[in-house]
């Protein structure tokens, strides 16, 4: 790190800048377009706003969410298109022309879109819209060894084709320092959000929908207003195939194409999806760490982040 940089500007990832901003991490490349998106964009009450911190499930809560709002449809839109370009991310993408377009439109079912801004930083006129907000939760160790495995995958590190050490990654994580961080005050913050507006707020955890995804699915698909019939069983099966991670990273769009707004591979948002991958990676010490550093930052908060 040199000592010209300003505490409020640090490297991430010993190669990309970040900038903090009230209190969060971002990329400074992003710092413009989160402004846009700040400042121009013109929420609706029945618009549905999908939130996560970065590697807490976003791709499999865009694929659930499309799938149960247009589970009638005649096109499944998933077998040829990444999530990710289904549901646009708005603080990357909102100047795109295209996603523009999307905004204007007024499809029967509300806006489908997505964010990984804490709730503080998110658009004054989206909190105070009345849309309906859903957040994904995941436990912060495997959260970590997503997080290290997808930015190897991403940007390559400053010493060529090595990889970022995974204390590295940890360290990142720890001290709060990366890309939407530090990631306790993310999760509290939706986390106490959902408390005060339950009804406006759906706060989710990944394990649950690991564990649970029939019950999970019904919850999430009664928020967003769209309940399953009480025999609906059918219809719920279907909606977990078409989002699932096994059948989605195996389509030739997720195998081998390229997002049209972010430029990325899209395999690089499928690796395994699993609960307690982390066992694999963490050493003890390592996961001692996350775990004290968990329990110190929800302490009173009534929020459990266990597997």
């Amino acid at each position: 790190m040199s000592n010209r940089q300003s505490p409020t500007e640090l490297l991430f990832w010993n190669s990309h800048q970040i900038s903090q901003i009230d209190g969060h991490w971002y990329q400074v490349p992003a710092v413009d377009r989160m402004a846009a998106f700040r400042s121009r964009f013109e929420p609706r009450s029945d618009d549905i706003l999908l939130t996560t911190f970065r590697k807490t499930g976003t791709t499999w809560l865009k694929a659930l969410c499309y799938s149960i709002l247009h589970r009638e449809a005649e096109e499944d839109l998933l077998a040829r298109k990444n999530p990710h370009e289904v549901v646009p991310t708005l603080e990357n993408t909102f100047l795109e022309e295209r996603v523009q377009d999307m905004l204007l439109s007024s499809p029967p079912t509300g806006r489908l879109l997505h964010s990984h801004l804490p709730y503080s930083y998110l658009p004054e006129a989206v909190r105070e819209s009345g849309c309906r907000i859903v957040y994904l939760a995941r436990n912060p160790k495997d959260m970590v060894v997503s997080m290290w495995h997808f930015y190897n995958k991403r940007y390559k590190s400053a010493q060529g084709d090595e990889q970022f050490p995974l204390e590295g990654a940890v360290e990142s994580f720890c001290s709060g320092v990366l890309p939407f961080g530090p990631f306790y005050e993310h999760v509290v913050g939706y986390w106490e959000e959902s408390r005060r507006r339950p009804q406006e707020v759906l706060f989710l955890k990944y394990e649950e929908l690991c564990r649970e995804p029939k019950e999970q699915v019904r919850k999430l698909a009664s928020f967003l207003g769209k309940p399953f019939s009480l025999d609906g069983d059918e219809e719920v099966e279907k909606v977990l195939w078409r989002s699932s991670l096994d059948r989605l990273k195996e389509l030739e769009v997720n195998k081998s194409g390229v997002g049209e707004l972010n430029h990325m591979l899209n395999s690089t948002y499928f690796r395994r999806g699993t609960v307690g991958d982390w066992e694999n990676y963490l050493t003890p010490q390592m996961a001692q760490r996350i775990d004290q550093l968990t329990q110190s930052k929800l302490q009173g908060s009534g929020l459990s982040l266990d597997d």
